[in-house]
């Protein structure tokens, strides 16, 4: 048995992020802070072993405050601290902030987690002041040239009870759109929605802005940008379906609303030959009995081109299932049954409004198969689906990947009914129509017209990373890694960096790290055999203002992480306080415990000799003796 003792630990976290010094008198602010981390550091450094954290974004050890960090996250800070710190002995967690978090999770609600007390001192002002602020900008980042798209804002107002303000959305420091605001009462939210010309391809950048109060004092929230990525692509859509059907028909109607897209139907054979001029090809009730459509998903494939499955009554699920496109359903005894959609919020490969995410819940069922369903890992549903009042995990609505190639599901029949039910709700189709354009939009747009495919986004903020990814086919269609892939950004003042992927499993992978504000274009290239292909595209970097949101300091959160662990809370002027509670406090000590010690034998040295001794001598006598 071994004696093991362990000293108590001190952790002082220290935010350093922009909300504490947003105020007028920061210099001041500062001063004070830097003030108060030479006291505790002093007098709790001399009497326990202190480490010393920063935290904003995400959470370090370091001693260093310069109040540069464009967000706040409390909960990142716990998680650190419990994941460096596991089975040490902390004494007690001091949290020096604002208790202002714009980032991660509620910290409270990790607290189950912590097992030691956590003590906090509150800085900045809990004053209510009169403020008008953007609190939330909701845009799909990519759109068609021609099409329109929707803008939705949310807005605070603060302290400004019957101020009439402006509320703009700008391009390029024009007004395109305003509405006036008057807020109704002290703490009045506002929402409300744009619809937007796309206009030509490129990139757009759009502000939101609300006109300045004559008693705020933080202004720079009233101004938040976005940028969106504008396509030109005329997109043709094939349709076919077993027959004629109200499903197709509420498809077809909602895609020639828009300028962009060219549909052609058909409802019997024969189909068109060559489809590889087609951008999305929609399958409905198909494969069915008879009609198998391994024709033309074997040319979908050729072409690489995604295809939409709307599988109903008349779809043989047999013929689906061997056709392998991502999804088997296995159909049980008993006829069909009705699902209404539930939404999966995890759900990101594109978005929708808030305003359809309530309607969601709430349209008519779909006539679905009495069936167990597979998904392919690369497929993810947007809707699930809910059976007899009881929720699911069986997928109404999915997207995913297979080699590479789009591809979508609907798993039931009767969408029709969604679009009268969204006139009857609303009397009009806007949010049906944002249901089949933003699916038909994510599925069109071609990523893999060649052999070798670039995946980016194109925004990024600054404090993110820009990476790239990629995926290179040989003529086989079949997913290489031998090849480099080398890529050359340049930015809008034409610095240019040239970098190269590494290979990750059979993808390509590229972190470009954080890269300065600006629009950039890139130029990759990849070489296979005596044939080299390249991508092109475009992307923008924009800035973070999220600490420039919210800058009311939220004492009662800091409040909440000492009650709730045991600690204290202290104001600035009452440091002393919580240096004399921590060096008094007998829950601060030492902690001693017993350790069972096992040694290799090979560690004791003298048994070890002699044992060694002993099958030597026999070894020399065996030989010596001639006895084997």
């Amino acid at each position: 048995m071994k004696k093991v003792t362990q000293n108590p630990v001190i952790i002082a976290a220290w935010d350093n992020s922009g909300s504490l010094v947003s105020s007028p008198d920061s210099l001041r602010i500062m001063q004070t802070i830097q003030n108060q981390k030479k006291l505790i550091e002093d007098e709790l450094g001399a009497n326990f072993e202190l480490t010393t954290y920063t935290f904003g974004e995400e959470a370090r050890t370091s001693k260093e405050l310069y109040f540069t960090e464009k967000g706040s996250d409390y909960s990142n800070l716990l998680t650190t601290v419990i994941n460096n710190h596991f089975n040490q002995n902390i004494g007690a967690l001091l949290i020096v902030g604002d208790g202002i978090y714009n980032q991660g999770k509620n910290p409270v609600n990790i607290l189950d987690q912590v097992s030691f007390p956590i003590y906090t001192i509150g800085f900045g002002d809990t004053t209510i002041v009169a403020d008008a602020r953007i609190q939330n900008i909701r845009v799909n980042r990519t759109a068609f040239s021609g099409n329109k798209f929707p803008v939705e804002v949310d807005a605070m107002f603060s302290k400004l009870q019957n101020t009439p303000l402006k509320l703009s959305l700008l391009y390029e420091n024009q007004v395109l759109e305003q509405v006036v605001v008057t807020p109704a009462n002290t703490n009045y939210f506002y929402s409300t929605q744009f619809i937007v010309e796309a206009g030509t391809a490129g990139l757009k950048h759009y502000s939101i802005k609300i006109e300045t109060a004559n008693n705020e004092r933080n202004t720079k929230n009233n101004q938040a940008k976005f940028v969106i990525n504008v396509l030109e692509n005329k997109q043709k859509i094939l349709l076919i379906s077993n027959g004629v059907h109200p499903d197709v028909g509420a498809i077809k109607n909602t895609l020639e609303e828009q300028k962009t897209y060219d549909v052609s139907v058909f409802t019997d054979e024969p189909y068109p030959n060559d489809i590889s001029s087609y951008n999305l090809i929609i399958l409905n009730q198909l494969p069915s009995t008879g009609k198998s459509m391994a024709s033309v998903l074997e040319k979908a494939k050729n072409h690489r081109l995604p295809v939409l499955f709307i599988v109903g009554s008349s779809t043989f699920l047999p013929q689906l299932n061997v056709l392998n496109q991502g999804a088997v359903i296995e159909p049980l005894a008993g006829s069909g049954e009705e699902a209404q959609p539930i939404i999966n919020n995890s759900f990101a490969t594109f978005n929708l409004s808030e305003e359809l995410h309530e309607l969601i819940p709430k349209l008519p069922p779909l006539q679905v198969s009495f069936a167990n369903y597979e998904l392919n890992p690369e497929f993810t549903p947007l809707l699930y689906q809910k059976l007899k009042n009881i929720p699911t995990g069986k997928p109404l609505l999915a997207t995913g990947k297979i080699d590479g190639q789009k591809r979508g599901f609907i798993f039931g029949e009767g969408i029709w009914r969604w679009r009268l039910f969204d006139y009857y709700q609303n009397q009009n189709h806007i949010h049906f129509n944002e249901l089949v354009n933003q699916l038909v939009q994510y599925l069109a747009l071609h990523e893999n017209e060649d052999n070798f495919i670039v995946e980016f986004k194109p925004v990024y903020t600054e404090i993110e990373d820009v990476v790239l990814t990629a995926e290179v086919y040989n003529d086989a269609f079949e997913q290489i890694e031998s090849e480099e892939v080398n890529i050359a950004l340049k930015s809008s003042n034409d610095e240019e960096f040239k970098l190269t992927f590494d290979v990750q499993g059979k993808n390509y992978y590229l972190n470009a790290g954080h890269l300065p504000l600006g629009d950039y274009s890139f130029e990759a290239d990849v070489t296979i055999g005596n044939e080299s292909f390249t991508e092109t595209g475009s992307f923008t970097v924009v800035p973070v203002n999220i600490e420039n949101v919210i800058t009311q300091a939220n004492h009662n959160l800091l409040y909440q992480l000492s009650s709730a662990s045991g600690g204290k809370f202290y104001l600035p002027n009452q440091t002393n306080q919580l240096i004399n509670e921590l060096q008094q406090s007998n829950k601060i000590k030492v902690t001693t415990y017993f350790q069972e010690m096992v040694n290799e034998l090979l560690n004791l040295r003298w048994i070890f000799l002699v044992l060694l001794l002993l099958l030597s001598t026999e070894w020399f006598l065996r030989k010596f003796w001639g006895v084997y």
